[in-house]
């Protein structure tokens, strides 16, 4: 068996046995150990996918390094061989020396230039964490233009940073809404209260005091409500066939004696079936007829039919019109209309019927105003 392959003269076929195919198993086995390794990475307890970021990013860099390498030494050790040949050591050793020093120097730009691009996101990203732990929202985060995966997380934080901002303006409105809504009852109980003792009040002094008690009482249960929401409604699975007829009697018999003189007229077929929570769906009956109530002059009505495999729940009074600059904002978190509370209950009842799978709206129609709730069977 000869022990040296000649390429020009052995058989093309012994060259691809002797040669090719031993070549391209280690190039399998390279592969292969590359898959496993990584498989062993990324399974390490608790910093498994850091690491195999890190793998990741490294990886490219070495090549990288290594390829200009590959280009220095192979035109390099052609060069140094035939000098050796030709007896010219001094040439070869300058050939070296040349080959070494252009190493280094492509090493170290290279080096350089790959560090400042892994690490320029990462001093943005440690910029940026603690511009959040300080709570620093007036600069912007700082972003780049990089679309791998440090670069999406680098600006991920650019949202994180809107998100935070929107919310802390949510609830720095919230409590000076609620301040709002929750001192406008006391007050009024407390003038009350001084009247009553000034002898200016009698009886209807009580009268005052129960009414706006309750107006405060309603709206902390909306707050508690809004506040305890996503926990609430996070029972889907939950869901059980709800009667839309049920719940409009019941909330009928609820605001049957409204003080007003308000009549609440129901016309809800028993087919009006829904999957859903009861309760919720009783809050959003509720609320709406509350409403309403607020501005009905004579009668409130409540009624339902079935549309294309869905139910539409009508709530309709004989009220003044709302203004059209008012639609749009009707449904908005601590909007008030002229006689509202807390802004919450059209809120609410929009929130249970958006989880629900449903859709709400308020439309001016001829005789008053009306809310039509569309619910899926």
């Amino acid at each position: 068996m000869a022990l040296e392959n000649d390429l020009g003269r052995d058989d093309i076929r012994h060259l691809v046995r002797r040669i090719a195919i031993p070549s391209m198993l280690a190039q399998f086995v390279s592969v292969l150990y590359s898959i496993v390794d990584r498989m062993y990475i990324g399974n390490i307890p608790e910093i498994g996918d850091m690491a195999l970021a890190g793998v990741g990013v490294c990886g490219p860099v070495v090549t990288m390094v290594g390829s200009v390498a590959s280009l220095i030494c192979l035109g390099g050790s052609p060069l140094i061989g035939m000098s050796l040949g030709q007896g010219n050591e001094e040439r070869a050793r300058r050939i070296l020396s040349n080959c070494l020093l252009m190493l280094l120097t492509a090493d170290i730009f290279l080096a350089r230039r790959a560090a400042l691009r892994v690490t320029g996101p990462l001093e943005k990203l440690a910029e940026n964490m603690d511009r959040i732990k300080g709570k620093n929202w007036a600069d912007p985060v700082l972003q780049t233009t990089r679309k791998d995966e440090i670069g999406r997380v680098v600006n991920a934080l650019a949202q994180v940073q809107r998100n935070v901002v929107e919310i802390n303006g949510d609830e720095e409105f919230f409590y000076q809404s609620v301040s709002h809504g929750l001192k406008t009852p006391i007050m009024v109980i407390q003038n009350c209260c001084a009247a009553y003792q000034d002898g200016i009040y009698g009886d209807e002094a009580i009268d005052i005091i129960m009414k706006e008690s309750q107006a405060l009482e309603a709206g902390i249960k909306a707050i508690l409500y809004v506040s305890s929401f996503d926990h609430v409604m996070d029972r889907q699975s939950e869901f059980q066939p709800v009667s839309l007829g049920a719940l409009a009697e019941e909330c009928r018999k609820r605001f049957l004696g409204n003080g007003k003189g308000i009549r609440i007229q129901v016309s809800v077929p028993a087919a009006c079936v829904v999957p859903g929570s009861a309760s919720a769906l009783q809050t959003v009956l509720d609320n709406l007829v509350e409403n309403a109530l607020r501005y009905a002059a004579t009668y409130v009505r409540l009624e339902a039919r079935e549309e294309e495999g869905r139910c539409l729940l009508t709530v309709e009074n004989d009220g003044s019109p709302i203004d059209p600059a008012e639609m749009n904002a009707l449904f908005e978190k601590f909007h008030r209309g002229r006689d509202g509370n807390f802004g919450l209950g059209l809120y609410i009842a929009r929130k249970i019927v958006h989880f629900h799978g449903g859709d709400i709206q308020a439309a001016n129609w001829e005789g008053g105003v009306r809310f039509q709730v569309l619910l899926k069977k």
